[in-house]
């Protein structure tokens, strides 16, 4: 007797994750708790962290936002946590459930290891060298991050896994001299990363100013209040203006600035200000050195090569202590000596030549003289594009509401002094950054959300209006419930709830909303409501800005005090935290040692000859041999190499041959 269709859902679908032990038992033997076991990615074939390296040049198809994939076991106790009505505590294990604030707004060093960083280069290097660099501090940085995922626990965050994407935040951050980062005024520290403050700050110590978008979709009060907390407490911001595609009362945002003019005429403002203070800096720190003191010719010459010594009795100038074929001592530095012949012989020389580790204007990039580029940075569907085409007064770039829509970064001049670079979305990892916010933030496509109900939980929590009232639910009574479960949707709890009698109404949950909306819309699978097709609906709903949502500032009294700016010390120990080496790099074979070859043969292969190998072909090669003999210009180890391996054939004639 066949299974009933509707059981067998029920106990595979909904259920499953229901009983989940809180010991999980991996194929080594070895046991560990839920809450790390969720923190593992589920890899495929074609993960990008299998591929992380990328291609060298940037195209449309490579620029494609990736994240990791997520274990099918964390997705089935979601669902089963959809069941617990709005009000309860969600009992998991792996649940990020920690709001985000100001006072845990992390800036300091801690927080560098969650951007990558771009490997030092110049333009002398070779394209292969600084991809192979880019392409192992990338591995690497990955790594460190997967590991700080499972040291924490939990669902893992969504972030940005493609190296492409990386290398276009990089090259706008560089060529800016303001970055300007756009938030979404309705969860502003979500759109916030600590990382990317610290590198625009301390690493590339380039102003920094804030955009709150999306005015329209928040109260003016509130917009007005993110705006001074993050000025007051995030270290590095130089301002804050507010923008909204949508026409706005500006008199009701008061004391935020709004518009396209105010947003230039900042960025100017703090340019000019950080221009004086670096100069101010450096004009402290030049002091008067002394003449060059010319160094006698011959004196490396005149050195001894080994000095014996029977313990280490302190460093000697041009001296190497160690282990060598005249035994224990000092011998000569034959690095340093080579080195000191490339530059001139004077005492106090410094290097003649100093490796640049970003590009500037000087570097090939078009910025006329007396302007400013204004790199517009942040994460997806923020609104830089809608930005970049209101503050240019027409449509220059395509808009989508659709992560990773823009794939390059795009200059554009808005005036003499004025340019604009707008940059694909990237999304940061972030710890504290719970999955469903993300969701909600529209940070991750709607397409890879595999389950709509811890997102739709968050809604209801952050929802400035009722969601079941902006849907147009009616209440449900504990007979409608008794009916759900009946049909196979587990949509509530009810050992959570006081509800006993058949009239009495009964609390929401995810799943609950999700059954009554399938039901009045008439959304059914299999005999019951399909309760993914309405969560995606609304998701759908929430992602186009008709269900308004916000968090709510923080108090003047839960602001933190401002941090106190960089120390030099503390700023110059930037450059080198993520230094990468050479080290496994092949170098490609340049043009002089490739030599005539075939690009069969620069590959391995064997050489294939023209043509088919047909008669035809055959006697087309015989005829332009016999030409290039009687011309005296033949080859034999270049004519004969074409028919390699067929030569005897070529000789012997082929059938039919006349």
């Amino acid at each position: 007797m066949p299974r009933s269709k509707g059981k067998a859902q029920k106990g595979s679908a909904l259920k499953l994750g229901g009983g989940l032990a809180k010991q999980v038992k991996p194929q080594d033997g070895q046991t560990m708790d839920f809450r790390t076991a969720a923190a593992m990615p589920e890899f495929t074939a074609i993960d990008p962290l299998a591929h992380a390296g990328g291609k060298r040049v940037a195209t449309n198809t490579g620029m494609k936002t990736t994240f990791a994939s997520e274990s099918s076991l964390n997705v089935a106790r979601r669902i089963n946590n959809a069941s617990i009505p709005l009000g309860q505590d969600v009992e998991d294990d792996a649940a990020v459930t920690e709001e985000l604030s100001l006072a845990k707004f992390d800036t300091s060093r801690e927080a560098r290891r969650f951007m990558p960083r771009r490997p030092d280069w110049s333009f002398e290097i070779s394209s292969g060298r600084l991809h192979h660099r880019e392409t192992e501090m990338f591995k690497n940085w990955m790594a460190d991050v997967q590991k700080s995922i499972l040291d924490r626990g939990g669902y893992p965050p969504a972030y940005e896994t493609n190296l492409q994407v990386w290398r276009q935040l990089w090259r706008v951050l560089e060529r800016c001299h303001v970055a300007v980062v756009v938030l979404d005024a309705r969860h502003p520290l979500l759109h916030l990363p600590p990382a990317l403050v610290h590198h625009v700050r301390r690493t590339l110590k380039k102003p920094l100013v804030l955009v709150l978008n999306k005015l329209d979709a928040v109260e003016p009060a509130t917009a007005a209040q993110w705006a001074a907390a993050l000025q007051a407490g995030v270290p590095g911001v130089n301002g804050v203006v507010g923008h909204s595609k949508e026409d706005v009362h500006q008199a009701a945002f008061r004391p935020l600035t709004m518009g396209r003019d105010a947003l230039i005429e900042l960025c100017h403002k703090v340019h000019l200000e950080h221009t004086a203070e670096m100069e101010a800096a450096a004009a402290q720190k030049q002091q008067p050195t002394p003449a060059p003191v010319p160094m006698p010719e011959g004196t490396c010459d005149d050195m001894q090569d080994f000095m014996p010594a029977a313990t280490f009795a302190g460093a000697r100038s041009g001296y190497v202590f160690r282990v060598g074929d005249e035994g224990l001592g000092y011998y000569k530095d034959q690095v340093q000596r080579s080195r000191k012949s490339e530059v001139p012989k004077t005492r106090n020389a410094t290097a003649a030549a100093a490796v640049p580790n970003s590009a500037s204007a000087g570097d090939g990039i078009l910025v006329p003289d007396g302007s400013i580029m204004l790199g517009l940075v942040g994460h997806p569907n923020v609104g830089k594009s809608s930005l970049i085409n209101s503050i240019m007064g027409e449509k220059v770039v395509s808009v989508k509401a659709t992560p990773g829509h823009t794939k390059t970064l795009q200059t554009l001049r808005l005036d003499e002094k004025t340019c604009l670079c707008d940059s694909p979305g990237v999304v940061f990892p972030r710890l504290e950054v719970s999955r469903e916010a993300q969701i909600i933030g529209m940070l991750v496509p709607l397409a890879q959300v595999r389950e709509p109900f811890s997102a739709i939980r968050w809604v209801m929590e952050h929802a400035t209006k009722p969601l079941p009232e902006l849907l147009g639910l009616k209440a449900v009574n504990m007979k409608r419930v008794r009916e759900l479960h009946e049909c196979g949707v587990d949509c509530l709890r009810l050992d959570l709830i006081e509800a006993e009698a058949e009239s009495d109404l009964v609390p929401w949950s995810a799943m609950l909303l999700c059954a009554q909306l399938a039901s009045q819309r008439g959304f059914m699978q299999g005999g019951r409501p399909d309760v993914m097709k309405a969560g995606t609906e609304i998701l759908e709903r929430v992602l186009q800005g008709r269900v308004p949502y916000s968090v709510l500032p923080p108090s003047e009294k839960d602001l933190p005090s401002r941090p106190a700016p960089t120390s030099a010390a503390d700023a110059s120990e930037e450059s080198d935290w993520q230094a990468c080496d050479d080290e496994g790099f092949e170098s490609e074979e340049s043009e002089d040692s490739v030599g005539d070859k075939d690009l069969l043969e620069l590959f391995g292969k064997e050489a294939k000859g023209p043509g088919r190998g047909s008669i035809s072909s055959t006697r087309r090669f015989r005829r332009k041999q016999k030409a290039a003999e009687l011309a005296g210009e033949a080859d034999p180890a270049r004519t004969l190499r074409d028919y390699a391996g067929r030569l005897k054939e070529i000789e012997q004639g082929y059938p039919g041959k006349e």
